[in-house]
């Protein structure tokens, strides 16, 4: 599955990149693509609030105060592609720089077979490099959808239960069949046991309450922590 994200202040135009998206999405890959669409500061926040995937998102950046959002976006996503909407009156010097990392631009005023091209030349790259690269920042889950791509950043922690793995990204979770010994076996070191049926990343941890048998995450979640493991999370109190 493929997530994608459109942001435009102009809902006519909005509508035409959500239409050229899905044609090229079909033509392009046999994954399921997700596409979400905002064209106000509220449907965009309201859209953020579940902390959804994204791998990619078309960003305009010329309302007001839309940069300044666009930089704390890119730190919640910095594994995410991103291609800027922009137009004459807006400085490059705006966006295209380190704190926002856009790989591709899509310059107003345009026509719908210039967008497609541009959209065409963004999504070719980021199937290409997910094709050729050993990405070692993402656990992949295959199904029948096609592979989902989930950045390490992005998960707070594994859960065992009904026969099944479950990964948190906050307010989202994806099931898919594996056993979580094995699991704790190929996962980096940034994920650490702390339970028969947890696997918790250990940058997502604020605090860990020996005394409860609890590990307390970011964004109020929470996981049990288990007598056996309460040595290896010790060291991660607070």
């Amino acid at each position: 599955m493929v997530s994608l994200l459109l942001y435009d202040k102009d809902k006519k135009e909005l509508e035409t990149l959500r239409a050229l998206s899905r044609d090229l999405a079909a033509v392009l890959s046999g994954d399921y693509w997700k596409i979400c669409q905002a064209d106000t500061r509220d449907a965009l926040l309201s859209v953020l609030a579940d902390r959804p995937l994204m791998d990619l998102l078309l960003y305009d950046v010329t309302p007001r105060d839309a940069i300044d959002r666009l930089v704390e976006i890119r730190r919640c996503y910095r594994e995410m592609q991103l291609m800027v909407i922009a137009d004459l009156a807006t400085s490059p010097t705006a966006y295209m720089k380190p704190g926002i990392m856009a790989s591709s631009l899509l310059l107003r005023p345009w026509t719908n077979q210039q967008a497609r091209d541009v959209l065409e030349e963004f999504f070719q790259a980021y199937l290409e490099r997910g094709r050729s690269q050993d990405d070692k920042s993402v656990y992949v889950i295959e199904s029948k959808e096609g592979n989902l791509h989930i950045p390490y950043e992005q998960i707070y922690f594994f859960e065992a239960r009904e026969k099944r793995i479950f990964v948190c990204t906050g307010k989202e979770e994806y099931g898919f069949y594996h056993t979580i010994d094995k699991l704790a076996e190929e996962l980096p070191e940034q994920f650490v046991r702390c339970h028969r049926g947890f696997i918790v990343n250990r940058y997502k941890i604020r605090k860990v309450a020996l005394s409860q048998s609890t590990v307390y995450l970011m964004d109020n979640l929470s996981v049990p922590l288990s007598r056996s493991y309460k040595p290896l999370l010790k060291e991660l109190g607070r």
